[in-house]
């Protein structure tokens, strides 16, 4: 009998004890996928503020209307025009005061967050390296044109896709890295509906405030049929977000499944997380009905 996933506790999820773990120096560039080009995607870009189409005109993007969107560093930069200030500031330099709606207020709380400390696991960790290889048996299956949504360091993150896909990653900051992404949030793609064929979220969905939204996002921009592929962590007790500098949730099964309706699991597989007890690894795979 098929488990309906969506509706049965994923504790019930046989646990897979393997430890081994992907090294990333020693892998075959022919066997990751090949990361996409400014051009590739240029078509199907659009304003995450009223959704226009995006034409560009040889040093920045703009619509119809007039809206402008820089490119800085090779960067196309989609972050909707009231975020565009939190984007490049300080949070010093932030001040109650200056919120005047409720999007400064959710962007303030953001950037609360994303100033917390280390946002990722080392690279060089054990169990990241284990992550990396998790997520390479899932993505497996993937196909044709992904989008990253948290994509952290491109070069590094698409060697989790197969040759069979072409790799476009998403990020809400500049940062450092000169690897070519979208610089945009996972609650406002800035791209045209049924762009992609898969979309993922490995480990990335627990730092997105409206995780629901995100969802939604992604299913608009995916292709009838498409795959989304999740990884997150999975709390069952213990769960107190007052400890947590980094992360908005802790979640438990049922916000994942409830966030997923519009979309069917096809496979989801369980693993231990640090020996812990309190929380576990899903990674699932999921088509957009």
């Amino acid at each position: 009998m098929t488990m309906d996933w969506l509706r049965t506790s994923w504790r019930d999820v046989e646990v897979d004890e393997s430890d081994d773990l992907l090294e990333p120096v020693l892998d075959d560039p022919a066997e990751h996928a090949c990361a996409v080009e400014f051009g590739q995607i240029s078509g199907k870009l659009i304003s995450p503020d009223s959704g226009l189409p995006l034409h560009f005109n040889g040093v920045d993007l703009s619509t119809n209307s007039g809206e402008l969107f820089p490119i800085d560093n090779r960067l196309p930069v989609l972050l909707p025009q009231a975020a565009r200030h939190f984007a490049d500031r300080n949070i010093e330099t932030l001040s109650i005061g200056s919120i005047k709606s409720a999007f400064d207020q959710y962007l303030y709380l953001c950037a609360v967050k994303n100033a917390g400390g280390e946002l990722n696991t080392p690279f060089d960790d054990p169990w990241y390296k284990r992550h990396l290889l998790r997520s390479r048996v899932l993505l497996a299956t993937a196909r044709g044109l992904v989008l990253d949504i948290g994509c952290d360091s491109p070069d590094l993150s698409r060697r989790m896709f197969p040759p069979s896909c072409e790799y476009l990653g998403i990020e809400p900051s500049l940062g450092r890295s000169e690897q070519f992404r979208v610089v945009g949030m996972a609650e406002f793609l800035p791209f045209a509906e049924a762009t992609f064929d898969c979309v993922s979220f490995l480990t990335s969905l627990d730092h997105v405030f409206d995780y629901h939204t995100a969802i939604a996002e992604a299913a608009r921009v995916l292709k009838p049929g498409g795959k989304l592929y999740l990884a997150t962590l999975i709390w069952t007790e213990s769960a107190e977000l007052y400890r947590d500098a980094i992360h908005f949730h802790h979640f438990r099964d049922y916000e994942i499944q409830g966030a997923l309706r519009g979309f069917s699991i096809a496979q989801i597989k369980r693993y231990g997380w640090k020996g812990d007890r309190h929380r576990f690894g899903v990674y699932l795979e999921a088509t957009k009905l």
